[in-house]
């Protein structure tokens, strides 16, 4: 089998991880707070040995040449449109920064404002896990929920504490761990204090558009595919002609 082919059938199986990634995203697009991850395609620089015809390897020299495409993926933290919900505990963050949120493994980060009271009367996650205020966690016991734009809790006209919002040093320290929450490697990156965050009421953001990206993966997974059973077919040829 020629070299070209290998790369062919390489990046067509590429190609089908960032689908499987990409409908991740798209089955996500409607929750609040979820960050898109991206796939990153990386050639290596050794790709290709020196002085090796990919077109003349043979499937005994498939090993003179890469034939696989390094293929990670990283988190896309910007910001998707702000949408009005008219749910007065639904919160927003207009910039950077993350909610502080108490589980029972530790306290996580989210972007997702889709807040609710649980049944201990805490402001919480759908899930029921307590939103951290600079004082702990936060009892709502009032009629009249307002946030302000700097992140103060004020209930029937009292204020009685401000949502903990940080920003992490390194993005890169942060790894999803499910329910649009985040976990930090503190070997990697710390919290650090956001003097202003702001917090808009009564507003959820969107996931970032995917669709075009889609698009575009699907496409080339179908070029990559046909390419390689092109290649194949014609492989089969010289073979049937030697």
């Amino acid at each position: 089998m020629s070299g070209s082919i290998y790369m062919a059938t390489s990046g067509a199986e590429a190609q089908r991880i960032r689908m499987e990634i990409l409908s991740n995203n798209l089955a996500n697009i409607n929750t609040s707070g979820f960050k898109e991850d991206r796939a990153v395609f990386r050639i290596p620089d050794d790709g290709l040995n020196p002085g090796a015809n990919p077109d003349e390897a043979s499937e005994g020299a498939a090993g003179s040449f890469s034939s696989a495409i390094p293929l990670t993926s990283h988190t896309n933290y910007s910001s998707g449109p702000m949408q009005r919900t008219g749910n007065p505990f639904d919160v927003a963050i207009d910039g950077e920064g993350f909610f502080s949120i108490q589980t029972d493994q530790g306290v996580r980060y989210t972007r997702n404002g889709a807040f609710t009271i649980n049944s201990e009367g805490l402001l919480s996650t759908a899930e029921g896990d307590p939103v951290m205020g600079e004082g702990g966690e936060i009892t709502i016991d009032g009629a009249d929920v307002r946030f302000d734009a700097s992140g103060n809790i004020i209930v029937d006209g009292t204020t009685i504490d401000k949502l903990r919002i940080v920003k992490i040093s390194d993005s890169e320290a942060l790894r999803k761990i499910g329910k649009t929450l985040f976990q930090l490697d503190e070997n990697k990156g710390t919290e650090e204090t956001l003097e202003y965050s702001g917090v808009q009421q009564g507003f959820g953001r969107d996931a970032a558009d995917v669709e075009a990206d889609a698009t575009e993966a699907r496409v080339s997974f179908d070029q990559d595919d046909l390419f390689a059973k092109v290649g194949r077919t014609e492989g089969c040829r010289i073979a049937a002609r030697s």
